[in-house]
């Protein structure tokens, strides 16, 4: 029978003739065999079937040219030793999520010699072992890739992989593996990933030479490691002496709270090492830790180390790391004096990549950022400063910039001594999103700037707004242009003499008036505001059905358990209110600053939820800081604060404090007393946003 005038099964989907895809789904548990197909379909997948596989089971796959085979979920519990032997086209073969199908079945399956068969894939079948030989059929094939991913093996000897001879790429992610023997696995493999098991320690590459002199490397040639979200402790000073060509290590996520020194000196080819995530947090960095020559990319996010503490050298960190071309130590503490920041990065004349987001810089230094004279990118998003009074000596002789961010910062003014002319001109993308901008005078230069720059000034005009004075408070600066009218040139000496002969009686008079009838004042004000707005049509009230989400949740990690167990089901299952949880939601890639504020401006209301955990993280002392402005815009009805657990009187910052007094909480009681606490929170989720705020006014 020719192919050509087959048709597509029913129960398949089939490329047309004239797709690039060439590829036949199959699906349906009443499908007991494998259909014929077109000539044109050179790969296929059959999933959810029901299929049992004899010695002739894959005939029909034999009139086409068949390169990619994918089983998923057909509940094959046998598969005949000789079924794939006439597959003579065949380059990638995936088994994936047949449960019934026992590992010691496949390693009996003998394939066509050829050298076409390069890709294996073995995946969430639970396989709980690997037999020694189970791969000993394909010693004639040319298997460069091997992938077994998601299954329940604790324990794997390198010794089963031994007749693969031209693997390179061996990824064994997400198997609860706790100890590998190195021993026998194949010299030609570059890429080996182990991330998301529970090795505790870096897996032995080095072995005995048989002559007794010395050790060698089982992996002579691995050029990447990938050892993501392990359990590993520590890395001593030997644990990579074994990979003489490692390029790239990948180590984020495990409870590494020490960095050892010289760990990466025998690497002569190390390029790229990522260790964010680690120490939860991490605690200590020796003084050479860092000692390679041939490092170019450091990373190093979210580890919240501090450097303002003496954990550290900062005149060593770096000083044998001069090739360092990118470095990220965001969400981190920066040292809080200009000498010790000027001690840790004065080695590092060749970035190019420089990222500090987070970092709790409330200052910018002077005379450090100019000695990057081959900076491209620099990023200063979500610190605590407000200004600079000296561009030259902050950003001065950096004419190779191309990118700077400084959004979510306490920038309120931008004038010509901000920047230098030169790398202002210089700058392909600038970032000043969410800074609390002061639309005055002051503010001229920079609105003119605007209207004629070249920089693309990244999410303007939505993200820039007025923050001050009151009455302009989140009106979009691009709205805001003061005129030569309004902003005359002032001569500095008339309001010298202004303010020192009416500061005296002024003080006097204001403390006066304000102490004997400030709730008055208030009062009138505010009275004022409401009447004038709303003869001017404002107060456009949001609802829920204007945001994608309901609800954006802040929360520590320690209460994660109680937040997506109890919380989750009850609210977003029994009510059908939708939520926004960071674990699940985020962006994978973006910082979590940009995800924070992003998420935030798609959710209508806030939740927090406290306990002590709570108040003990930095982190989430500065998340409160962040959605605090939603209080301030939309008034104490937006947030729903849950007490989960009681904060300890020295664990009460003035920041829980003022939020605690911005809106009423509810105390969460299991058994008794938590039908009430449910009934409450879903009230106050739903309840509509009807108070005017000042923030609005």
């Amino acid at each position: 029978m020719l192919a050509k005038t087959i048709d597509c099964h029913k129960q398949c989907k089939c490329s047309s003739m004239q797709s690039n895809k060439h590829e036949a789904i199959c699906r349906g548990r009443d499908l007991h065999y494998i259909p014929l197909f077109p000539e044109n379909i050179y790969n296929v997948r059959m999933i959810r079937t029901n299929l049992t596989i004899d010695k002739n089971g894959f005939d029909n796959l034999t009139y086409i040219i068949l390169k990619k085979f994918e089983l998923y979920d057909n509940l094959i519990s046998y598969i005949h030793p000789n079924a794939f032997t006439n597959l003579t086209f065949l380059a990638t073969l995936n088994i994936s999520n047949e449960n019934r199908l026992n590992v010691d079945v496949l390693k009996k399956l003998v394939f066509f010699p050829s050298k076409k068969l390069e890709h294996l894939i073995f995946e969430h079948s639970n396989w709980s072992y690997l037999p020694l030989d189970m791969f000993s059929k394909f010693s004639r094939n040319k298997v460069t890739n091997l992938r077994i991913m998601g299954n329940a093996l604790s324990s794997i000897k390198c010794q089963t992989f031994s007749d693969l001879n031209s693997l390179f790429f061996l990824i064994l992610s997400e198997n609860f593996i706790q100890d590998i023997d190195m021993t026998g696995i194949p010299s030609t493999v570059i890429r080996l990933v182990l991330n998301d098991n529970m090795l505790s320690t870096i897996p032995n590459m080095c072995v005995n030479r048989h002559d007794g002199k010395g050790i060698k490397s089982l992996l002579r040639n691995l050029s990447v490691l990938d050892l993501n979200g392990n359990s590993i402790s520590r890395i001593q000073e030997k644990s990579l002496s074994c990979l003489p060509k490692l390029k790239k290590l990948l180590i984020n996520g495990n409870p590494i709270s020490r960095i050892h020194s010289n760990i990466f000196m025998n690497n002569p080819m190390l390029c790229l090492v990522q260790l964010s995530k680690i120490g939860y947090s991490l605690k200590k960095i020796d003084d050479f830790a860092f000692n390679s020559s041939s490092l170019s990319s450091l990373m190093m996010q979210e580890t919240n180390f501090h450097f303002d503490q003496g954990n550290y050298n900062p005149k060593t960190i770096f000083s044998l790391s001069q090739n360092l071309t990118s470095l990220y130590l965001d969400h981190s503490y920066l040292p809080r004096t200009e000498i010790k920041l000027q001690q840790m990065f004065l080695p590092l004349k060749k970035l190019k990549v420089l990222s500090l987001s987070s970092t709790s810089l409330t200052f910018l230094p002077k005379n450090i950022f100019p000695n990057f004279q081959s900076l491209e990118v620099l990023s200063l998003t979500a610190n605590r400063f407000a200004g600079w009074n000296d561009g030259h000596s902050v950003f001065g002789n950096m004419t190779f910039l191309r990118k700077l961010y400084l959004s979510n910062n306490l920038i309120k003014i931008i004038n010509a001594t901000s920047f230098p002319l030169d790398v202002l001109n210089s700058l392909e993308e600038l970032d000043l999103t969410v800074n609390p901008f002061a639309c005055t005078c002051d503010q001229l230069w920079f609105t003119k700037w605007i209207k004629t720059k070249k920089v693309k000034l990244i999410r303007y005009p939505e993200y820039y707004r007025c923050r001050q004075p009151p009455e302009l408070d989140n009106v979009e600066l691009k709205k805001y242009a003061e005129s030569e009218m309004q902003c005359p040139p002032w001569n500095p000496l008339y309001s010298m003499a202004i303010v020192l002969s009416c500061s005296g009686l002024s003080l006097v008079t204001f403390i006066t008036i304000g102490l004997k009838c400030q709730t008055n004042i208030k009062n009138y004000i505010y009275l004022w505001r409401v009447k004038y707005n709303r003869k001017k049509g404002y107060f456009p009230l949001t609802n829920a059905d204007d945001f994608e989400y309901h609800a954006f949740v802040v929360y520590c990690d320690a209460d994660r358990n109680w937040v997506h167990r109890t919380f989750l089901p009850k609210i977003e299952q029994d009510e059908g209110i939708k939520l926004c949880i960071h674990h699940r939601d985020f962006e994978v890639g973006e910082s979590i600053t940009a995800n924070i504020n992003k998420y935030l401006e798609k959710s209508w209301k806030v939740v927090v939820i406290l306990s002590n955990e709570f108040a003990k993280s930095e982190w989430c002392q500065w998340e409160v800081d962040v959605v605090q402005e939603r209080r301030r815009r939309y008034g104490k009805d937006v947030f729903l604060l849950i007490m989960l657990k009681t904060i300890d009187s020295k664990h009460m910052t003035n920041q829980l404090r003022a939020l605690l007094d911005s809106a009423p909480s509810l105390r969460y009681q299991s058994w008794v007393g938590e039908d009430l606490f449910w009934v409450a929170a879903i009230e106050t989720l739903r309840k509509p946003l009807e108070q005017v705020t000042t923030a609005l006014l």
